[in-house]
């Protein structure tokens, strides 16, 4: 038992335990927020330097000993960022998309990295945020077609003059 509480110890240590957090992974265009979290959990005599979140292979906003910075302009007109990096046993980067803002552009493999003074940057597990959009008309019919009650009235006035005529 205090040989595995040791060997924990030792690999919790050791290494930084970077992680992120998806509040919704399907996301419903006008209707959800997207809530994403970067959190590290990083040895006592190391020092992070950057929490960086990315979409999709494509940096979009970090945090430094400086403040946050987007690199996405465009994200940055419709999203709100926080971090730090001063406490290196829980350093975080949240970012936040309100639901009126969030675009089909949003979706995507979202992960996060982070860089330390004397490691190799690491990396969190790659969730996929699913941007979804609820038609107001769906309908079976596929060109478009919703039935009315006016329109099924005419359908039994055109039967009765048809069923007359005979």
């Amino acid at each position: 038992m205090r040989f595995c509480f040791v060997v924990l110890w030792i690999v919790h240590t050791a290494y930084a335990l970077t992680s992120i957090q998806v509040q919704n992974s399907t996301i419903q265009l006008g209707k959800t927020d997207v809530d994403i979290r970067c959190l590290v959990n990083e040895r006592e005599d190391e020092r992070i330097r950057v929490i960086q979140l990315i979409r999709s292979n494509a940096n979009i906003v970090s945090v430094t000993v400086t403040g946050v910075l987007f690199q996405d302009k465009e994200l940055q007109k419709r999203a709100v960022a926080e971090g730090s990096v001063m406490n290196t046993t829980s350093s975080f980067l949240h970012m936040t998309i309100d639901r009126q803002n969030v675009t089909k552009n949003d979706g995507g493999t979202y992960f996060c990295k982070s860089f330390a003074a004397n490691r190799d940057p690491e990396e969190s597990k790659k969730p996929f945020l699913n941007i979804t959009e609820t038609k107001r008309y769906d309908t079976n019919d596929a060109c478009g077609y919703k039935p009315s009650k006016h329109s099924l009235l005419l359908v039994l006035v055109a039967m009765l003059i048809n069923y007359k005529g005979m």
